[in-house]
């Protein structure tokens, strides 16, 4: 019988030491609509209020790149939403977007017996924050948890897969990577990378079987 890695070998396919994945889309499901409906209930506003004052003036993508941190972010919403915000109240509001697909989060979990896993994905240093206290087992299955806000880059520019690559000391050719969007995958296979575009947990675990890359496989 060959081994896991002359069994991906003899696919064609190269032998695969990490595996970094997106978050809202793949290891959590993402849902704004749910953060925009909480926001709106705790704070008194309309989501349309709530989209206008935040995402409509291009606050979200400034936090994102990093502009603003966890403490700043509180503070500029409260002042965007004409009232004092407790962190403590924000933080289950902000995080309502982006419920865990447990079933990912088992995969990952398989994967990181054997490999590396990391997390890139585009988001803000206050979400970072609320996700690693509310879900402290995220730690374990990741070894690095990278958002564009900490590396002043987002993705599909190649300088966010760059930076990444080097915090989790990976190769490109011996990275997947996993994203919902086809241009955050286009991105990463410019920049040399293995990506794969998620649909589904099943279809995740056959492409990481694929690759040889469960445990067990």
């Amino acid at each position: 019988m060959l081994s896991r890695r002359a069994s991906v070998l003899a696919s064609g396919l190269m032998p695969v030491s990490t595996v970094v994945f997106d978050l809202g889309g793949v290891v959590c499901r993402h849902q704004p609509e749910l953060r925009l409906r909480e926001l709106a209930r705790r704070y008194g506003r309309t989501v349309e209020d709530v989209h206008r004052i935040l995402y409509a003036t291009g606050f979200i993508g400034e936090t994102e790149l990093g502009h603003w941190n966890a403490e700043e972010i509180v503070s500029e919403i409260g002042a965007r939403l004409g009232r004092p915000v407790d962190r403590a109240e924000l933080e289950p509001a902000w995080l309502a977007s982006f419920p865990v697909d447990e079933q990912v989060l088992e995969l990952v979990g398989r994967i990181a017996v054997r490999h590396r896993t990391a997390i890139l994905t585009n988001n803000d240093l206050l979400l970072r924050e609320a996700l690693l206290g509310a879900r402290p087992d995220f730690a374990g299955r990741f070894g690095d948890i990278v958002f564009s806000a900490a590396i002043h880059a987002v993705k599909p520019a190649a300088e966010a897969f760059r930076r990444t690559l080097s915090i989790v000391n990976a190769e490109p050719s011996e990275t997947l990577f996993i994203d919902d969007s086809d241009s955050h995958v286009a991105g990463a296979l410019q920049a040399g990378i293995c990506a794969v575009r998620f649909q589904s947990a099943r279809q995740l675990a056959a492409e990481l079987e694929r690759h040889g890359l469960l445990d067990g496989s």
